[in-house]
């Protein structure tokens, strides 16, 4: 793909943060996440010809609200130098690219051309932007916008919330909708010093398994349509729900289990154990509750135990290990933040037992996150919404590592796979996962 880059500017925010906010601390919860950059993508078939301005000037107007991400991380103290020097911003075309073409074929390759290179380099350099976006446009006349962020600082759901405020904020239509960020993790879950070994992988490392089969350790995406009418066909066949609404997010993600279990077992050529582990956002499941709107990290993990090798389980069976590790994560972790709890040590305890269990050698780790319900096809910076929008994690990440997103109908899922390229042949092999397959 040929790529343009016009410019790049950091942007600053439109007034200056106060004295009293310079020095942003990280909570536990940040302090625990990946140190990587993560971004989403969203593909427009359209744009204004003021496209570019506004979003310049309305970027400016929500980072005096979003105040951290115009700073510079400083590990050594474990916070943010809010000194607003700004978040990046690079103009780019793609003259030779139909949109139609892309978003057919997705290939790893292309999208990487349509992030910053900030997205790419090396994460805690203290002049590094947290907050890097680009905004590519094709000859037909459409675009994309990459907007990457530094995990320590955001998780999906805050980008969510960063996309929503910046969208209504460029959208004359939306001009009444004002989305507020807050900030309360780091006071009610403050940082520690001396956590780095905690911090949890964004999947499993690469080991001496994988390399007696002869891997290509490079990772690369897929991803697979679960419309409505195949969401409704899938529930119709689980046989058991207790009288209880079965979520299709729940049998999606039993589905991708089961079809990731059978992919290791083609590639190992034998059944091994597993576990499977679910990210859970804790905003107004907590008590207190809260707010939706809280910016940091605060998800944890639920996982599943240990299925020993042989034991033949079935999406039933999936859906309902599944919920009950949901159920069990939000009520170990819902006081947290209560003042007679150690919310700390609950985290630090269920960190230390996830890594445990998706460290045993012969445990095939599955991870899926959700992040269908953050808003990110409902997006419309003036021009309509996105008719795509994908994901992209910076290295290192691994195989078995799945996000789930809305589709541009916004009642069907998208499920962005995370594989080996060695993985690849018999994943597309899969008869029962290969009918949802899109074009990629």
């Amino acid at each position: 793909m040929k790529m343009n880059k016009l410019s790049r500017k950091l942007i600053k925010p439109h007034t200056p943060t106060p004295q009293t906010l310079k020095n942003f601390k990280l909570s536990y919860p940040d302090e625990l996440s990946p140190p990587v950059y993560f971004a989403v993508v969203l593909f427009y078939e359209s744009k204004p010809e003021d496209g570019s301005l506004r979003l310049e000037e309305s970027l400016a107007r929500i980072l005096v609200e979003f105040y951290p991400l115009a700073g510079r991380f400083i590990k050594n103290d474990s916070l943010i130098d809010c000194s607003d020097e700004g978040a990046e911003l690079v103009e780019a075309e793609a003259p030779d690219v139909e949109l139609i073409d892309l978003i057919t074929k997705i290939e790893n390759d292309q999208l990487d051309y349509l992030l910053p290179e900030q997205h790419f380099r090396p994460s805690e350099a203290p002049q590094n932007p947290l907050l890097s976006i680009q905004i590519t446009r094709f000859s037909c006349g459409g675009a994309a916008i990459a907007i990457s962020v530094y995990h320590r600082v955001f998780d999906a759901s805050s980008l969510g919330t960063l996309v929503a405020a910046w969208s209504d904020a460029a959208n004359p239509d939306h001009a009444k909708r004002v989305i507020k960020p807050s900030f309360p993790l780091p006071s009610l879950l403050p940082s520690v010093t001396g956590v780095d070994n905690l911090a949890i992988d964004v999947g499993p490392t690469p080991d001496s398994r994988e390399q007696s089969v002869g891997a290509d350790h490079k990772v690369v995406l897929k991803r697979v349509l679960f419309n409505e009418e195949a969401i409704t066909r899938l529930k119709s066949r689980i046989s058991q729900t207790n009288g209880k609404p079965l979520s299709g997010v729940r049998v999606v993600c039993a589905v991708i289990a089961k079809a990731l279990i059978r992919l290791d077992g083609a590639i190992h050529g034998r059944s091994r154990s597993f576990a499977v582990v679910q990210a859970v956002n804790m905003r107004e499941r907590t008590i207190p509750p809260q707010p939706r709107h809280a910016c940091g990290n605060f998800a944890v993990p639920a996982f599943t135990p240990r299925v020993e090798a042989g034991d033949d389980v079935g999406v039933d069976e999936l859906v309902r290990l599944l919920g009950d590790s949901v159920r069990h994560a939000i009520s170990e972790h819902a006081e947290i933040l209560s003042p007679d709890r150690d919310g700390r040590n609950i985290i630090t305890n269920t960190t230390k037992s996830f890594q445990k269990l998706f460290c045993e050698p012969e445990t095939n780790g599955i991870i899926i996150s959700d992040w269908s319900r953050f808003g990110f096809h409902e997006a419309d910076f003036g021009w309509g919404k996105p008719v795509l929008t994908s994901i992209r994690f910076g290295p290192p990440v691994s195989n078995n590592f799945v996000v789930l997103m809305s589709d541009k109908e916004g009642d069907g899922i998208e499920a962005w796979f995370h594989l080996y390229q060695h993985a690849v042949p018999y994943f597309e092999q899969d008869e029962e996962i290969k009918v949802y397959f899109t074009n990629n």
